[in-house]
Order: structure tokens, then C-alpha cells, then sequence
């Protein structure tokens, strides 16, 4: 049986990489490179494309024409598995963001949502610190509804700024910490300060939320996803050794 060089190789992969993602499978290495990126693209097209690690990155996307013509009837979409959150404005992206939403034992519900309330300045009722008579923190990450305020204590609500409240126990989206790709919460979707703020000044009691497991149907880059993922395996397979071994 005879050898098969890097090129055939590399054909081979990408055949049953594009078969995966439900490609055409042509196998000329030459033939993947279907979308370029050129100045047809759309600003957030290039964003995606050109944002090493998306969606698992801590860029922030944001249209400005687009984010000034947002209004209360603008949705909000929030995709758990991508731990990103997106704006549209007319059926077009305004802006793409980081989340944290709730970690393993505390998850984020999904489904559709309306805001409810909102609050510039918002602490919470029940995580926090709480603090002994002596005002000594005994524990940072008290839980008020399960464990009772020390006599002559306290207990201090964890800081939420720009609060926007979703569901009618308590879960809404907030200033909080965001790591990329990280589930940290206790059920609220934390967002970075600048989104939380251009958000907070947009929706209005009713503005809809959709929280989902996966990307919204009306995601407009998932091919652009698609070929990322394709010429990061085809680099990798690039970079394999020269000669692969006879077939047995």
C-alpha cells in the first residue's frame, strides 16, 4: 500500500470535517476558503471572524448606529451555551457580549421573559456577606434565606448594579463579574458594566429576553462559526508530520 503525503492527508480531513458540519464534501484543500473576508462583509461578520477563540472570548461587540435606534421593543437574546448575549436591533446584531449566567447548582432558566423591573442601584435580598455582632464577615457567600442573621449582626446584600429583573423569583440580568465561557452565578445573567448600562437605559417594563440552551434561529453567522472550526482543523492537520504510516 503506498504512502499518503501531507496534501492527501489534508484533504482527507477536511472531506470528513466538512461531512460534520453538513458541508459540501469536495476535497480540494484549495476549495475551502468560501467566505472571505472582504469589505462585503458586515461589520459584525468580520467581529466573529476575526475574534480569535469566539464566541469564548471577553470582546465586545457594539454598533452604535444600530444600539441608537434600539427602543424597549428591541430583543434581547442570551444563548447558555455560547455564555453570550446579543442585541438586535431591525433583525441585526447591535451588540454581542459576554455573560456568566448560573453555575451547575444554580442554573439559568431558559425561555422567553419580559423585563419586569429595573434598578439602578440594586443589592440582593439574599446573597451576600454575612457579618457578626463585632461587624467580623463570617462568610462572603451567605445565603439570608437559609441560614439566619447572627444576634446583633448583619447581612449585606451582594452590589447589582443596573438590575433588570426577568422572573418572579428573583432572576434578572445585572453588572457582575463575567469570566469567557464561565457559568459563575447564582442564576442571573452577569454582564460587563458598559453592556449593563446601555441595556439598563433601552428596556422598559415588558421588553422581551429569550434565554436559550443554543444560539437563536436567527443567528446570522453560524456558517462564518462553521468555517472558523473547519480551517482551525485544517491548520492542525497541516501541521502533522510529512508521511503517515502504510495502510495496513
Amino acid at each position: 500500500m503506498k504512502n499518503w503525503n501531507k496534501k492527501s492527508a489534508v484533504c482527507a480531513g477536511m472531506a470528513a470535517i466538512m461531512m460534520m458540519l453538513g458541508l459540501s464534501s469536495c476535497v480540494q484543500t484549495q476549495e475551502a476558503k468560501y467566505i472571505p473576508v472582504t469589505k462585503e462583509m458586515s461589520p459584525y461578520e468580520k467581529f466573529v471572524y476575526r475574534s480569535k477563540n469566539y464566541p469564548t472570548v471577553m470582546e465586545v461587540y457594539m454598533d452604535d448606529e444600530l444600539i441608537e435606534k434600539a427602543t424597549p421593543q428591541s430583543v434581547v437574546h442570551v444563548c447558555l451555551k455560547q455564555q453570550r448575549g446579543r442585541l438586535y436591533v431591525d433583525d441585526k446584531v447591535a451588540a454581542d457580549w459576554p455573560v456568566s449566567t448560573g453555575a451547575d447548582s444554580h442554573p439559568t432558566p431558559t425561555g422567553p421573559y419580559r423585563v419586569r423591573f429595573k434598578e439602578k442601584e440594586h443589592a440582593s435580598n439574599r446573597y451576600g456577606k454575612m457579618y457578626d455582632a463585632e461587624g467580623k464577615c463570617i462568610d462572603r457567600n451567605a445565603d439570608a434565606f437559609k441560614q439566619p442573621v447572627p444576634e446583633g449582626g448583619r447581612f449585606e446584600g451582594s452590589s447589582m448594579p443596573n438590575w433588570m429583573r426577568l422572573t418572579s423569583d428573583g432572576v434578572g440580568m445585572h453588572t457582575g463579574k463575567v469570566e469567557a465561557g464561565k457559568r459563575l452565578s447564582h442564576g442571573c445573567i452577569r454582564l460587563p458594566h458598559i453592556i449593563s448600562t446601555m441595556l439598563f437605559d433601552i428596556v422598559e417594563y415588558g421588553t422581551r429576553v429569550i434565554i436559550s440552551d443554543d444560539v437563536e434561529p436567527n443567528y446570522p453567522v453560524a456558517a462564518i462559526l462553521a468555517q472558523k472550526e473547519l480551517e482551525e482543523a485544517v491548520s492542525a492537520a497541516e501541521a502533522q508530520p510529512e508521511e503517515l504510516p502504510d495502510d495496513m
